[in-house]
């Protein structure tokens, strides 16, 4: 069993919920409600489907009265996606306690899900009276104003939720993506560079701060930003993976390796880390070494389908096609709906010359393209090369109310088409209607 889901939880927490689990195999135990609120609010913040389930199930057998049990169950049926039956439940709550912040609290982020997002507000309002955990309703409130287009109250009430706890890394984050989209980035760096003066252990408000000056591009700021967070907490995943980021725009490749092999250490998701060394390496040129790391994420999560893509990447510039034609293959097969993986392949046959196995993948999945130029721009490459001719300007015909305005990068892409007086025409007249 893995003690590190405890990891951010009081020791009696950990007893009670093991105590429960040991229950569930046999062991007789005895829970009072006060006990079983705790084990079910356990597993609905680690988002245990299944042992908040277990839980609600034993309280409403013990308890079956008990509000406090009826709440775990309307949390409960709304991560179910059960939501008028949690409405229900919540309602009658709310009418038999009015009182009640947590029923509140819990109807505001049902109401959230529904998308209710003015309502949701009201009820968070009615949550914040008792005066617990305001750093996380103001952020949840100024998570709704920003689904309402509201970026100015939204913003007022991240800086709300900030000003209760100056490390509170949702409003944090939020906040800073926020003034992003505004443009108000210098705004922000004077605003999270004044919040670590004076709240200078606060390693969420510098890793904002590197995040800002990363958005910039000052990319020394941001590098020394992200080493404080670093140096608050050595185990904090996202610095190191922003200071990685910063060192490798610096072409400090090195030290952007450094700071990945770092993280592995800590993070939960050893396989995109591998992953990520394995790209800084094919940026830079170097496919035995990508190779090497991306054939340790496979090791890791063989299903990795980006990795698999990246891996026939690199056995293509080694000139290693049939093996690269495989690793696009499996990456197909893991994610079909990835254009990336199919155009890798189709473009490995057009490069070797393989225009009728070029052709018929391209046939076969472009009606399913999220950019079905892509596909469509390199099929009539195809038909050109095969001698298709009427098949190509069909398919030029076809194309071009929704894609004419394209038409002129085809001569970028495919040069030889400019060779051919017929099909130049046919191209210029198109583009131009």
């Amino acid at each position: 069993m893995n003690l590190d889901r405890f990891k951010n939880f009081e020791q009696d927490v950990r007893e009670l919920v093991l105590a429960f689990e040991k229950q569930k195999e046999g062991h007789a135990a005895y829970f009072d409600v006060d006990q079983l609120e705790i084990i079910a609010d356990y597993y609905l913040e680690v988002y245990d489907v299944e042992g908040l389930e277990s839980a609600v199930k034993l309280g409403e057998q013990l308890f079956p009265s008990s509000s406090e049990i009826r709440l775990r169950r309307a949390h409960l049926l709304s991560i179910q996606g059960q939501y008028p039956k949690a409405m229900e439940i919540l309602q009658d709550l709310e009418h038999s306690e009015p009182e009640n912040t947590d029923v509140c609290y819990a109807l505001g982020a049902l109401y959230s899900l529904t998308d209710q997002a003015n309502k949701s507000i009201d009820y968070y309002r009615k949550a914040a009276k008792d005066g617990y955990q305001l750093d996380m309703i103001y952020g949840n409130i100024a998570d709704e104003y920003y689904k309402l287009g509201k970026p100015e109250e939204a913003i007022a009430y991240y800086r709300k939720s900030i000003q209760k706890n100056p490390d509170e890394s949702r409003s944090l984050y939020n906040l800073a993506c926020t003034w992003d989209e505004q443009g108000h980035n210098e705004e922000a760096v004077g605003f999270f560079t004044q919040l670590v003066a004076d709240h200078p252990f606060a390693k969420n408000a510098w890793y904002c701060l590197g995040c800002v000056y990363c958005w910039l591009s000052l990319f020394e700021k941001a590098a020394d930003a992200y080493e404080y967070a670093i140096a608050i907490d050595k185990t904090f995943v996202q610095a190191y993976l922003g200071l990685s980021e910063c060192y490798g725009h610096l072409g400090n490749i090195a030290l952007a390796v450094q700071a990945l092999r770092d993280t592995l250490e800590y993070t939960q998701d050893r396989p995109m880390v591998l992953y990520q060394i394995g790209r800084l390496y094919l940026q830079q040129g170097n496919y035995h070494t990508a190779s090497t790391y991306f054939h340790d994420a496979l090791k890791e999560d063989p299903a990795y389908s980006i990795a698999w893509n990246d891996l026939g990447r690199c056995s293509e510039r080694l000139g290693y096609t049939d093996e690269a034609a495989g690793y696009y293959r499996r990456a197909i097969d893991l994610e079909p709906d990835s254009d990336e993986h199919w155009i890798c392949l189709a473009d490995l046959y057009i490069s070797t010359q393989r225009f009728p196995e070029a052709c018929a993948l391209l046939e076969s999945s472009r009606a399913d393209a999220v950019d079905r130029f892509s596909f469509d721009s390199r099929l009539l490459y195809c038909y050109y090369k095969m001698g298709r001719r009427n098949r190509l300007l069909s398919l030029l015909q076809e194309d071009g109310a929704t894609f004419g305005p394209l038409y002129h990068t085809l001569f970028v892409m495919f040069p030889e088409l400019t060779q051919d007086p017929e099909i130049v025409n046919v191209i210029n007249s198109i583009s131009t209607t």
